[in-house]
């Protein structure tokens, strides 16, 4: 039995293959309740979990190629990224907006963060801004 096939086809099937066991089962008439109900009973349940075709392969993210810092800008993606692990060295902005964020989350004041390290997490993302800026 394929998968390709329709309900119907699946149905006129099973009802071959179990004519002797349900007698009272009306062919006719597929879409009551009484009659699925004996169509899934009639199915086994590995039917179910067959693969039903071929998927695409995941899209991979081409990595980017690193920026190329200043030492101030090294410290501050070295800041950020004690905070935040998934940040890559060729971030884009909405990658760095994303961490910054992050990174706000742990350190704001109103979070239970210092007020000292929050500040200095607002220069460094100013800093690595800089970075995407055109030259």
């Amino acid at each position: 039995m394929s998968f390709q096939a329709s309900f119907s086809q699946i149905l006129k099937e099973k009802m071959n293959d179990g004519a002797s066991t349900q007698a009272n089962f009306s062919s006719e008439n597929h879409s009551e309740p009484a009659n699925l109900a004996y169509l899934m009973g009639q199915m086994g349940r590995f039917e179910f979990q067959k693969p039903r075709g071929q998927y695409a392969a995941p899209k991979v993210r081409p990595q980017r190629k690193p920026h190329s810092f200043s030492s101030s800008q090294r410290q501050s993606f070295e800041f950020l990224k004690t905070w935040i692990h998934d940040l890559s060295e060729g971030y884009n902005e909405s990658e760095l907006k994303k961490a910054f964020r992050q990174a706000a989350m742990i350190l704001h004041p109103d979070q239970g963060g210092n007020t000292q390290q929050f500040m200095e997490l607002k220069g460094h993302f100013e800093v690595l801004k800089t970075v995407l800026a055109p030259r």
